[in-house]
């Protein structure tokens, strides 16, 4: 199906006008579709085109982070190092990005009250983090690894999120070396 320009360009009016009102208002809830319209300079006929209310567009721009942080991962090198340096810098890598899209993400998570956009980051993070932690945790049974890799990614994005949504007054430098350092030492 081919995408029309204009077509785009309508989406990603609504887009930008759904990222400042996040930014303002800090609750999905408080957004209505006419406010959303008038922001984006559009009618609602126009929006309603694109999108079924204003949770789908909200979906729509957390998979659009979720598909760029997977893109971004997929080209991570592993380069030889121990399991221990790889989960390290996979790590390192991931909160490098999610710090240099701070606002986007600090958004997502705001905007999704029911928790699916954490969810969609643990399963990411989980994949790539699952052979490195197979590497440091050496070969257990099948039920134990799926506990260890969830007790893992659960407590890295649950602190980030945490963070992104206000609840951690310190800066993010700080939640990387505090998350690395429990991460060293429980591959200790």
């Amino acid at each position: 199906m081919k995408t029309y320009r204009n077509a785009e360009r309508t989406r990603q009016w609504i887009r930008r006008a759904f990222t400042e009102l996040m930014a303002e208002k800090r609750e999905i809830e408080k957004i209505t579709v006419t406010e959303l319209c008038a922001r984006a300079d559009i009618s609602k006929t126009t929006f309603y085109y694109h999108y079924e209310d204003i949770y789908a567009v909200a979906e729509k721009f957390e998979n659009e982070l979720i598909d760029r942080l997977s893109a971004s991962l997929s080209g991570f090198a592993e380069n030889g190092q121990s399991a221990v340096e790889n989960l390290e810098c996979c790590t390192r890598e991931t909160i490098a990005y999610l710090k240099a899209h701070e606002t986007e993400y600090r958004i997502a998570m705001r905007a999704s009250s029911t928790q699916l956009f954490a969810e969609k980051l643990k399963k990411i993070l989980a994949k790539k983090m699952a052979e490195n932690l197979r590497g440091i945790f050496g070969d257990v049974a099948p039920d134990r690894w799926q506990v260890q890799v969830c007790f893992v990614t659960s407590a890295c994005v649950d602190v980030v999120a945490e963070y992104y949504r206000g609840g951690l007054p310190v800066p993010f430098d700080t939640v990387t070396d505090v998350l690395l350092e429990a991460l060293r030492k429980l591959c200790a």
